[in-house]
């Protein structure tokens, strides 16, 4: 049964069979909004992780007590799902990283390309990280997830490139690309005789199109244009799909 989930770095400390005692990062929350109450049972999660399962045996506004009835730690398989996303107006950018995280993604790289309308200037980057920060967050817990992606730093323009290595599988989901991106897919994992990479990389450019230059710098770090489908997605609807193939391709699905 899928119980309400709520994050605690606590939650590593977790023993079966003792008490932990919460705070109001979660009381607050699981009492005023989610109205938990005692012998009702919750997960705590750390992030990276630990799930901790228990029963409240207290619950205020200011503080919330379980009895620990079980803690699994779930590991990281690979490889992992990053998503590139470029910067875009009206919130496209926030739908996309927040239904990314539903999907499964690990890491996420905030994308201010050459033809991005929207941008994060330096005075208002900290800012705009931890607005995509929290949303990570918030999208984790309502998908009760464990493990929560990581918000990596900004990078702009060609410099992109750069971010990648030769242990990744980096696809641009372009479309002017001829091959498409499930059968690449098929293609990465079915080849037996190559360990599968480090980490699948799935880059979705502006509503203006990924530029030449950026393009001819991915591909020239052996990114590979591929095609979605016949139909042109959004920004906020193209990384999800990649991501949806990826899990189905992986076998996860």
């Amino acid at each position: 049964m899928s119980l309400p989930v709520f994050r605690s770095a606590t939650a590593a400390e977790a023993v079966v069979g003792s008490d932990l005692t919460f705070g109001e990062d979660v009381a607050g929350h699981a009492v005023r909004v989610r109205r938990i109450g005692p012998g009702e049972d919750i997960d705590i999660v750390d992030g990276d992780g630990t799930r901790v399962r228990g029963t409240v045996t207290a619950a205020s506004a200011n503080e919330l007590t379980i009895d620990v009835t079980a803690v699994t730690i779930e590991d990281s398989t690979g490889p992992r799902l990053v998503l590139v996303q470029a910067l875009a107006k009206g919130d496209r950018d926030l739908q996309a990283i927040e239904t990314a995280t539903e999907i499964g993604v690990d890491d996420v790289i905030p994308w201010a390309a050459e033809r991005s309308i929207a941008d994060w200037p330096a005075k208002k980057r900290e800012k705009m990280a931890a607005k995509w920060e929290n949303l990570l967050n918030a999208a984790s817990l309502q998908a009760r997830r464990s493990r929560f992606p990581v918000l990596r730093e900004l990078v702009r323009g060609a410099s992109l490139a750069a971010a990648f290595d030769e242990s990744d599988a980096v696809f641009v989901l372009h479309e002017t690309a001829r091959h498409r991106l499930s059968a690449a897919l098929a293609d990465l994992i079915a080849d037996g005789s190559s360990p599968l990479p480090e980490r699948i990389v799935f880059i979705v450019g502006p509503e203006g199109g990924i530029s030449d230059g950026e393009l001819e710098a991915l591909t020239g770090r052996g990114a590979r244009p591929v095609l979605l489908g016949p139909t042109i997605l959004r920004s906020s609807s193209a990384g999800p799909t990649g991501l949806v193939l990826a899990q189905i391709s992986l076998g996860r699905w």
